[in-house]
């Protein structure tokens, strides 16, 4: 609210010191002609002059305002798309590691800490400990276990829209950052296209002074008034009524009447009347728009005017230039500035467009890429986890308790692993690091909660990849523990020079003809597919149970095949 005084306050200080410098240059005027009616000639000069300077702060302020949008688009242009990009995708991985951190990590390291802290107990408390104290640790287990999973279920459903499609992107730019339009700003009309009660009113104005002047001039010319010279004064003064809804039909229609009424031989009278009933039509046609009609009308007018003074004594002819000058320059400079910012702002909207469109498709595939890492690593290590309290749950040795403790904890430490670079805001790499010996690791702690898996590995699929081969195996063998407990499970990967085949089946019940779009599957194709590979999943319509068979081109077949779709 201050500043916008401030600014008013400014505005009134600099029109004030404009009409008091018209004044002075009108007094000035007034000295150096001596003319024969110093009173109308001295308000006539001031409000020129006064239109001039005002004309002269306008078009200078909307030169700054120019350059100020052209600063600001050039300092935008300066910042790479791909730099705020990175720094959205750093903010949106900060907001999201404080969620996980909140409830997954916590709740992990609560699962590894509890089944540590029952390892570390002495042998003999251990072996005295009774059934319902072992119950309540696979208890309190199992629970903190659930919570992982109903917060993983709700990250997933932050991170990806429901079926495991990905969300439009909507366009973040909001309606207040359209681009205006190149012409300057129009005044309301009249509903029905009238011209607007302000414009009707002046126009009764000018008119009747227009009217008054021609009556008092020729009767003080010719002795007696010139009934065509008040005819054709009031006919170009009446136009102005259309200055706003038309102001090309209105500069042609004052045209005609100053050239008519010049050929007849009845001028139109020159005057106070003619300094805004034809300035301001000038002003509004050569501003209004940059098209071939505005700017044709505005010289046919000012050529018109002036070609029509003949008969006015040179101080009259002088009077009337400036008006046409000032307001014809004054107009043509108002619109090449206004056409200019016009094409700044539209540039810097666009910019701003692009950029926003940039950084929200980066966010989202963020937002996909932690949905899927979030997936593989947590619901793999929770539902490990399960089965493992399961195999603890029934345990009936010392023996076998300790070892189902101890794959709690070696799990719940490989989940918090790969959680670490999300927990500290960094990027969780899309392939890990993985070798065969991960491979055999996985399906051993598979096996150790007693799942039948069976295991051929023919070749050695390649460093690159087998990040991908771990994740595909990782997420089919969840899957059978999670739907289909009990079954046996067959995994083969075949590695060849065009490539790696893995397939895994179960003979589980199968999905029962409902299609495959769980988050883990959405991931998994995501993941292949960034691989140049394929993935399918489903019942197996032969054998039964379900099938999740992919394929991983050789890296330089990949390589060819995404240069030439490229």
């Amino acid at each position: 609210m201050a500043r916008t005084r401030s600014a008013h306050r400014r505005t009134l200080v600099t029109v004030g010191a404009v009409v008091l410098t018209g004044c002075a240059l009108a007094t000035l005027t007034l000295l150096l002609t001596s003319p024969e009616s110093p009173v109308l000639l001295w308000f006539a000069a001031a409000y020129v002059w006064s239109v001039a300077g005002l004309v002269l702060v306008d078009v200078l302020a909307a030169r700054r305002a120019l350059r100020d949008e052209e600063a600001r688009l050039r300092a935008d242009a300066g910042v790479s798309s791909h730099v705020l990009a990175d720094r959205a995708v750093h903010e949106e991985r900060r907001r999201l590691a404080v969620d996980i951190r909140g409830v997954l990590v916590d709740t992990l390291t609560q699962v590894r800490d509890g089944a540590e802290r029952a390892l570390t107990r002495p042998a003999g408390d251990a072996g005295a400990e009774d059934a319902g104290a072992g119950d309540a640790l696979v208890a309190s287990l199992r629970t903190r276990t659930q919570v992982a999973t109903s917060e993983l279920r709700r990250l997933l459903g932050i991170l990806r829209v429901a079926d495991g499609t990905d969300g439009p992107v909507h366009d973040p730019v909001e309606a207040r950052d359209e681009v205006p339009p190149a012409a300057g700003p129009a005044r309301a009309t009249d509903q029905a296209g009238r011209p607007p009660r302000r414009d009707v009113v002046e126009t009764a104005v000018i008119v009747a002074l227009g009217a008054a002047e021609a009556v008092i001039n020729t009767s003080a010319r010719d002795g007696a008034v010139a009934v065509g010279v008040v005819v054709a004064t009031v006919l170009a003064a009446g136009a102005f009524v259309g200055r706003t809804v038309a102001p090309v039909v209105t500069a042609v229609v004052q045209s005609l009447v100053f050239a008519v009424a010049s050929w007849l031989g009845a001028p139109v009278m020159s005057g106070v009347w003619l300094v805004r009933g034809v300035g301001a039509v000038l002003w509004r046609t050569a501003s209004g728009a940059p098209g071939r009609a505005e700017l044709g009308a505005a010289l046919l007018l000012a050529t018109t005017v002036l070609a029509s003074r003949e008969q006015e004594p040179a101080l009259g002819v002088g009077a009337t230039a400036a008006v046409v000058v000032v307001a014809l320059t004054g107009g043509l400079l108002r619109s090449r500035t206004a056409r200019r910012s016009a094409a700044a702002i539209e540039a810097a909207t666009l910019l701003r467009r692009r950029t926003a469109h940039e950084v929200a498709l980066a966010v989202t595939a963020e937002r996909v890429r932690m949905a899927r890492e979030l997936h593989d690593v947590v619901s793999h290590s929770v539902g490990l986890i399960s089965m493992q309290l399961n195999v603890l749950e029934v345990a009936t040795t010392p023996e076998a308790r300790v070892r189902a403790l101890r794959d709690v904890v070696a799990t719940s430490d490989e989940a918090l692993r790969e959680l670490t670079p999300l927990d500290r805001f960094e990027e969780m790499p899309a392939v890990g690091p993985r070798t065969v010996e991960d491979v055999l690791a996985l399906v051993d702690r598979v096996r150790a909660t007693g799942g039948c898996v069976g295991l051929t590995l023919v070749g050695e699929p390649p460093a690159t990849q087998m990040g991908v081969v771990y994740r595909v195996l990782q997420e089919a063998l969840t899957n059978t523990m999670q739907h289909a407990p009990g079954a046996d499970v067959a995994v083969r990967v075949r590695t060849t020079a065009d490539g790696t085949w893995l397939s895994v089946h179960d003979d589980g019940p199968g999905p029962a003809g409902q299609p495959v779009r769980r988050y883990g599957m959405v991931g998994l194709r995501e993941r292949v597919a960034l691989a140049g590979g394929t993935l399918e999943a489903g019942g197996d319509a032969t054998r039964g149970g379900f099938r999740v068979d992919a394929f991983l081109p050789a890296p330089t077949r990949a390589a060819r095949t995404t240069e030439v779709l490229g």
